[in-house]
């Protein structure tokens, strides 16, 4: 089905993604709390669990959306000083991709000004400067550390060794197949490291089983802002 969006202002000041489909389905791509405050209370917290155990800086991120999780990780990666790592962010809208690249790039593309707000708050909240931020991963994009791919999994090639996992994608209601727990654990298995970290903000007893099958173990993980659960899973 064709998908179309349009901004959202969530509690936090910081901004979303409202996605409709043909037959009227709509979605928030972050919860209507904050889109910030929830991607650092998901994301930030793998990642940095991640490399506290000195493991290579190897991120999945899934998906792209507005680049939160993508600039989460190059503020962490710049504030501990970790010069060799790789971030492979899919999604499966060219315009968002398209946006993003071209923001990087230095073009101003339809959501620059998005980006750019939300590359500030995200800079403010790990107390560097945006342009250190923005130059740090506008560098990495140029080098091919930052590599944007398509459709997550038809677009894997070559990914493998990831110490960290962000699972964003859309819910199941959006994207069933994303959720099934057979082709979960058979997509993910050859693209981890030994060593690896997943962090969602569902807790669908698929995935569990998924994490299990895959030597995963769950951690207690409260939900943002009053959801129940969230999914912490580590490998080790």
């Amino acid at each position: 089905m064709a998908l179309k969006f349009r901004i959202f202002t969530t509690e936090d000041g910081s901004p979303t993604l409202i996605w409709s489909r043909d037959d009227g389905y709509e979605e928030k791509m972050h919860h209507s709390g904050g889109a910030l405050s929830e991607s650092l209370f998901i994301y930030q917290t793998a990642l940095r669990e991640a490399l506290a155990r000195g493991w290579p800086g190897r991120v999945l991120s899934l998906g792209l959306g507005l680049g939160y999780n993508e600039l989460i990780a190059a503020a962490e990666f710049l504030k501990s000083g970790v010069e060799d790592w790789k971030l492979w962010s899919f999604e499966a809208e060219d315009s968002l991709r398209e946006n993003f690249s071209g923001w990087l790039s230095g073009d101003a593309p339809e959501l620059a000004e998005i980006h750019a707000d939300i590359l500030r708050r995200i800079a403010a909240s790990s107390g560097i400067s945006p342009a250190e931020l923005f130059t740090f991963a506008r560098e990495g994009f140029d080098r091919g550390q930052l590599e944007l791919r398509g459709r997550f999994p038809e677009d894997v090639a070559g990914v493998e060794g990831g110490t960290c996992v962000f699972y964003d994608a859309y819910s199941k209601k959006m994207d069933a197949d994303l959720w099934e727990e057979n082709s979960l654990a058979g997509r993910m298995a050859p693209l981890l490291a030994p060593g690896c970290v997943l962090s969602t903000y569902a807790a669908t007893g698929s995935m569990n089983r998924a994490l299990k099958t895959l030597g995963f173990r769950l951690l207690p993980r409260a939900g943002f802002l009053g959801k129940r659960e969230s999914t912490l899973a580590i490998r080790e």
